[in-house]
């Protein structure tokens, strides 16, 4: 399946989950507003506290379809005219490159700079929610920040680029790939091999029993078997200790033996 189109599913299955969520609050609430309503989608998918800071009381009734690839283009445009360079990654990146799902959110990684801060919140201050003392303090440590698209309730978080060997080599590997048709979109994304890597790290760090994490990178083996580099794969494992968990995916995948 071109990507495009992995693409397109993963949207359409994002907008399948809000359509079921709104669903359920209609069913809870039968005779709320529409603005209501749209305070009650913002509380199941943000959390109270950020609903009540940025949708308690808000007036506005429309409520936007909600499409992580369009979230992550539109964030991946705001990089391109700064000239930061990114890569998209999570669950986007193994949608792409393995089996589509839905997600309510998408993670980015951004060699974003203390210089870039005045022109990135001037892009983004109108249609999102962005704090410029936790983008500061984000390049600062080298650790992370998300903003929120206001319209959509999703929520981007953004990895800044660290010294780390593996995100070193992520970035310096990364591909560029065609992800809407008509009009064609490009955007930067992981090798198959790094969102492998990645999402085998954070299944390990959440205990080794995140069903969507393993899913994601058995979706990733199976699709991409023929084109992967096993050498780079085997290596990186045995330097990041989960070779054990990565030959486990492999014989899960069918890739080896």
């Amino acid at each position: 399946m071109p990507v495009w189109k992995k693409a397109h599913l993963v949207d359409e299955a994002t907008k399948g989950i809000q359509q079921w969520a709104l669903v359920g609050i209609r069913n809870q609430f039968p005779n709320i507003s529409l603005a209501e309503v749209k305070f009650q989608l913002a509380v199941r998918w943000l959390g109270a506290e950020l609903a009540d800071r940025l949708y308690k009381n808000n007036q506005e009734k429309k409520i936007v379809d909600a499409e992580a690839i369009q979230l992550a283009l539109t964030i991946a445009a705001i990089f391109d005219t700064l000239e930061i360079p990114y890569l998209i990654g999570g669950s986007v990146a193994s949608s792409i490159l393995g089996e589509p799902r839905a997600t309510l959110d998408v993670d980015f990684v951004a060699d974003l700079q203390l210089t870039h801060v005045p022109s990135l919140l001037a892009l983004m201050n109108q249609d999102f929610f962005i704090d410029e003392t936790m983008v500061t303090e984000a390049i600062e440590r080298q650790s992370s920040f998300n903003v929120i698209h206001l319209e959509s309730m999703l929520k981007a978080d953004i990895f800044l680029l660290s010294n780390q060997p593996l995100v070193q080599s992520e970035m310096q590997r990364r591909q560029q790939l065609i992800i809407t048709q008509n009009p064609q979109r490009l955007a930067w994304l992981p090798s198959a091999e790094d969102i492998i890597l990645q999402k085998l790290i954070w299944y390990r760090m959440g205990g080794g029993v995140s069903d969507r994490q393993w899913r994601d990178v058995l979706g990733v083996l199976k699709v991409q078997a023929d084109k992967l580099d096993i050498n780079y794969l085997t290596q990186w494992a045995e330097s990041l200790n989960i070779t054990e968990i990565l030959t486990q995916a492999f014989q899960q995948a069918g890739v080896i033996n």
